[in-house]
């Protein structure tokens, strides 16, 4: 008689490149996460940032709504400064991981995905961030843009942010 072996499916580990990004993924940090904070770094409305990036990749305008309140609550909510790279550059932070990642437990079902992000939001506005990130995960399902699953990320430094460039 045989013997049935169990083969856990491992998770990848999230890439360190942008360029490695599945679509999805590449979509949030391209078309909401760095729009919005370089928006915001310039003091501009980051909500029309948002949705010119959005337009330019035919994503729909919804995403961009929850995507401008996710990083709206983390703004208010802030432990310290969040690390987001520039619009041009090639490699993931590790704080932007942590949002990628915390929108894609989202889109698999995660009943509070914003824990991930207690490195760098007070814990009692964690509640907050998962409607945000539920919403927009949701959204990104409705138009048809699938997440892959990635392992946690390592653990989020708690120092302040290296520059990327």
């Amino acid at each position: 008689m045989g013997q049935i072996l169990a083969f856990p499916r491992i998770a990848m580990p999230w890439p360190g490149e942008v360029d490695a990004l599945d679509p999805a993924a590449a979509l949030v940090l391209r078309a909401c996460l760095r729009p919005w904070v370089a928006a915001a770094r310039r003091r501009y409305d980051p909500l029309p940032a948002v949705l010119a990036a959005l337009r330019a990749e035919e994503a729909p305008e919804e995403i961009g709504l929850s995507a401008h309140a996710l990083m709206h609550g983390i703004a208010l909510q802030a432990l310290r400064v969040v690390e987001i790279g520039c619009e041009a550059c090639p490699r993931l932070a590790p704080d932007e991981t942590a949002l990628l990642h915390a929108v894609a437990e989202a889109y698999f079902g995660a009943e509070h995905p914003a824990e991930i992000l207690g490195a760098f939001v007070h814990a009692p506005a964690l509640a907050f961030l998962d409607p945000p990130l539920i919403g927009l995960a949701r959204r990104m399902e409705q138009d048809g843009r699938r997440f892959r699953r990635h392992a946690p990320p390592d653990a989020l430094p708690h120092a302040a942010p290296r520059r990327l460039h």
